[in-house]
């Protein structure tokens, strides 16, 4: 946490000049302001509600009264959205209190005039709470700049002091604009590309003279036998042709496995998969680019042609609700009921998938010893299965574990900030079109 919310204790330096009485009559104020605080504090903990943390301690999705609720620190956001903007509001505060001596006073009172003419903004109480904060120091430091004679100075020292003041604010509100401001122009410029993209494959669907069917079907209808965890055939890749809206694409990008769309959501992208590699497209677009939000990609080790039993794709959780950004949507009841199909394409034939269950989980560290869904790739017998079922059942938010074993598994997953490297995974089964 910054460090306004670490310490109340006031830095008092500059009363030192100030006889004893002075101070007293000068700080009656805020000792009195203190004490009516800590007597409302006191008050508020009576009848504060129960609040209780849903996995662990810290931050993160709590219950309180049994509402499903979002902590950060002492702060209760209703929702997600909320929370995200809760997340921005500190990032700002760290970034200022790196760049910014909060112990200069003439320093404070600068950034506080700053934020309240509105060159810096925050959203949430976060913001308004550290607001209040430089506040209450720029009153504390007036104190001792009343007698403090050393302040005073030549007036070109001043006009020195005074630039380099504003010389560190304008750092601040530049960094601050570099770091959100790019992050804006390069969703922008993503958005663009995808949007190209899915123009192209509308008109070469358009063009093409083809059925349009399921290029695979009979290749890949049915690759199981009676035995749900063994396959009894397999299809040659170069035995099948990719199909016409996605032709241009695959040959400019040799990457792209398939396509996955949403109904009446933001999900509509390219999927991209690179050989033995997790990590290349969370930093790169679909056609190779640079860009912080990256691509929807499948985990390389699932198999798009010969499908495993679980087939994982990655997305990251935009704030503009590009790429998987609009997946916590689906945290609400009424928003998963409605948008239940997804519409997953590899190159080579159309897919449909029914969602089953919304899960929330949390990446585990290597020591712990405990199931990771982001490592169910394929069941190879009913014990994994099972292991499966159970687990993910555990982590299940909105939905159920509808599923049998010989299903075939889609899961999206993206980074969720309910806790410390959190995630929000859906699970879907396919079915039959």
């Amino acid at each position: 946490m910054p460090g306004f919310f670490l310490t109340k204790k006031r830095n008092r330096d500059n009363i030192s000049l100030m006889s004893s009485k002075e101070i007293d009559e000068a700080m009656r104020p805020y000792i009195e302001k203190e004490k009516s605080e800590q007597k409302q504090e006191s008050e508020d903990k009576k009848d504060k509600p129960e609040v209780k943390p849903i996995e662990g301690e810290g931050d993160g999705l709590v219950e309180i009264n049994g509402v499903r609720k979002f902590r950060l620190g002492e702060y209760i956001f209703d929702n997600f959205h909320e929370y995200r903007d809760g997340m921005e509001d500190l990032e700002k505060i760290r970034i200022i209190e790196d760049k910014i001596d909060m112990n200069d006073p003439k320093m404070v009172l600068r950034l506080y005039n700053t934020i309240r003419d509105g060159q810096i903004v925050f959203k949430t109480k976060i913001g308004e709470d550290f607001f209040s904060h430089l506040g209450d120091k720029v009153a504390d430091k007036s104190v001792g700049l009343l007698k403090d004679k050393e302040v005073v100075d030549t007036a070109e020292g001043q006009v020195k002091y005074q630039r380099y003041l504003g010389m560190a604010i304008i750092t601040v509100a530049a960094v601050l604009f570099a770091y959100f401001g790019f992050r804006q122009f390069d969703d922008y410029l993503n958005t663009r590309r995808i949007q190209q993209a899915q123009k192209q494959t509308e008109q070469d669907a358009r063009e093409s003279s083809a059925s349009g069917g399921r290029a695979s079907a009979d290749k890949a209808a049915d690759l199981k036998g009676k035995d749900p965890f063994k396959r009894t055939k397999t299809v040659n890749e170069k035995d099948l042709k990719v199909l016409s809206e996605y032709r241009s694409l695959k040959k400019e990008h040799p990457d792209m496995v398939g396509w996955l769309r949403i109904d009446d959501t933001d999900i509509n992208y390219p999927v991209m998969q690179k050989e033995k590699d997790n990590s290349y497209y969370l930093s790169h677009a679909f056609d190779g680019t640079n860009s912080t939000a990256g691509a929807l990609f499948m985990d390389y080790r699932s198999d798009s042609v010969n499908p495993t039993t679980n087939t994982i794709i990655y997305g990251h959780n935009m704030k503009n609700s590009t790429m998987f950004g609009s997946l916590k949507k689906y945290l609400s009841e009424n928003y998963f009921n409605k948008h239940r199909t997804i519409k997953f394409d590899t190159v080579y034939e159309h897919r449909e998938y029914e969602i089953v269950a919304v899960c929330l989980a949390k990446v585990q560290t290597s020591d712990e010893d405990t199931f990771r869904y982001y490592n169910f790739i394929q069941a190879n017998n009913e014990n994994e299965w099972d292991a499966f079922v159970e687990s993910v059942g555990g982590m299940v938010v909105n939905g159920g574990m509808d599923v049998k074993a010989g299903d075939e598994l889609l899961t999206l997953s993206t980074c969720n900030n309910y806790v410390e490297d959190g995630r929000l995974f859906i699970v879907a089964k396919r079915i039959n079109e």
